[in-house]
């Protein structure tokens, strides 16, 4: 009889280590996985113009003048949901906002002005699509419209003249990679570029001492580093 009891307690201690053990385990690899669902984060944006993707033009003339290059940094937050197809690919709609980031172009040819191209609010809305190469490592690419409050003027003995605003559009694309961190967080490094390749054409009405122009803003390159949490 003593013995029978021995048994029953052994038993039933053997199936509640199993239940936890068995628990452990699935906690462990849901950890592990893609999380599926609508995420936030928060992004460290390196934005840079390159030489020649941002000029000017003088109106009635036909040489172009190219900027120099400039960089600048600027946080941004991200909005998305992701969608598994199956165990491998993901894909979803993603927002992403950024504040304002500050370029500024030493023009030479007008005597050390510096034109100022103030990117106010940087809105990108589209859509992101992935491949999970392993429970640790997926590659993402993405894409979609871009919208930009873009305020130019420029800068003459310390003071700043001909200040404009302009709301431009553009088409982005990125590439990166992401890092599952496990319990719904991920480390993203994404390449980015916005082609928004408009024109704002600056009068003389407020600047008589400077000839009317066209600035032209090509491309916008930006590498980012973000980190989410999944909800």
């Amino acid at each position: 009889m003593k013995l029978i009891k021995q048994l029953k307690l052994l038993t039933i201690q053997v199936i509640v280590s199993l239940i936890f053990l068995n628990t452990q385990i699935s906690l462990a690899q849901n950890s592990n996985k893609w999380s599926e669902g609508p995420y936030v984060g928060i992004s460290l944006v390196f934005n840079k113009i390159k030489q020649g993707d941002a000029s000017y033009i003088n109106e009635g003339d036909t040489t172009v003048i190219n900027y120099n290059s400039d960089r600048e940094r600027s946080k941004g937050i991200k909005i998305g949901y992701n969608k598994m197809i199956n165990d491998s690919f993901f894909v979803g709609p993603e927002f992403f906002y950024s504040g304002e980031k500050n370029l500024d172009f030493n023009d030479s040819a007008q005597a050390g002005i510096v034109d100022n191209v103030k990117f106010k609010n940087n809105y990108n809305v589209g859509l992101k699509a992935g491949y999970a190469a392993s429970s640790d490592i997926a590659y993402v690419v993405g894409y979609g419209k871009s919208y930009q409050k873009v305020e130019t003027s420029f800068v003459d003995s310390a003071a700043n003249f001909d200040i404009k605003t302009d709301d431009l559009q553009g088409i982005y694309r990125n590439f990166g990679i992401l890092f599952n961190l496990g319990s719904g967080y991920n480390l993203e490094f994404l390449y980015q570029i916005n082609s928004i390749d408009s024109q704002i054409h600056k009068n003389t009405s407020n600047t008589p001492s400077r000839t009317a122009h066209d600035i032209r803003i090509k491309d916008v390159e930006s590498t980012s580093v973000t980190i989410s949490k999944f909800f």
